[in-house]
């Protein structure tokens, strides 16, 4: 039998021709070494399979844990989801034994509203104050900025703040009629000029980033960098609300149309 036939990948061949050669390097060597060659390659061929048992032992071994960590996770699935419904079946006969559930429910949602009324309230009346705070903090930033003796992440901090209540109590009140309307206008109308002066400041330091670099105020750069991250995610996160909206809306739209409807189709 040629070596052809016992190996038959071409890389495999060559490599056992080599190692042949190295073993039996004279014509002596095939009538004395032969025997001695034959029994080492049988020593390593027992080492290289016992090798290659370990190895389908352990693996078989790693599949085995896995499948049945996968059966144990899927039992507990199971058990989760059946507690589950008992907890919601409990919920429901918990209603049953209540006769003034609904009632209840009614005063508990009042009281909530209540207290979201009355925080609103509190907010509402100090919100002139806090609006002066940060426009003296401003200007005392505007007037101290050669000195760079201002604190950007504070400005922007309670800015936001005003900011976001403006935009929840336009909200909340959700009023139509023209008076309210004019009268929140007025109230909210300089926050946006404060507003305005503070993009302006923001873009005055980062103007003079080269020279606050070269008095050390390295903290204000910090500061003016840690700012345009978070307008930036606000302004991700303000994307990604219009663009959920607009699918909802257009999901509520495509199952009004009458394509939409599930229309009788007639025979």
């Amino acid at each position: 039998m040629q070596l052809n036939e016992l190996v038959p990948d071409s890389s495999a061949r060559q490599y056992a021709i080599q190692r042949l050669a190295k073993l039996l390097r004279h014509p002596d060597d095939l009538a004395y070494k032969a025997e001695e060659v034959r029994r080492k390659l049988a020593q390593e061929k027992l080492l290289i399979d016992a090798q290659l048992n370990t190895d389908v032992r352990r693996q078989f071994d790693d599949v085995q844990e896995g499948l049945e960590l996968l059966y144990s996770t899927s039992g507990q699935i199971g058990r989760v989801k059946t507690d589950m419904q008992k907890v919601d079946e409990l919920c429901h006969h918990a209603q049953s034994y209540l006769p003034n559930f609904d009632r209840i429910q009614q005063i508990s949602t009042a009281n909530r509203n209540f207290v979201r009324a009355e925080e609103f309230y509190l907010q509402f009346s100090e919100f002139h104050q806090q609006y002066t705070q940060v426009r003296e903090m401003l200007t005392d930033a505007q007037e101290n900025f050669d000195q760079g003796n201002f604190n950007l992440l504070r400005l922007h901090y309670f800015l936001y703040k005003l900011e976001d209540f403006r935009n929840r109590a336009l909200g909340f009140t959700g009023v139509t009629d023209i008076d309210s309307k004019q009268t929140l206008a007025q109230m909210f109308g300089g926050l946006d000029g404060l507003i305005r002066e503070f993009e302006n400041f923001l873009w005055m330091v980062a103007g003079s980033m080269y020279d606050l670099a070269l008095r050390n105020r390295s903290n204000v750069i910090v500061q003016l960098l840690k700012v345009v991250e978070f307008e930036e995610a606000a302004d991700r996160a303000q994307e990604r609300e219009r663009e959920g909206a607009a699918a909802a809306s257009a999901a509520a739209s495509a199952s009004l149309s009458p394509t939409g409807a599930g229309q009788k189709v007639e025979r």
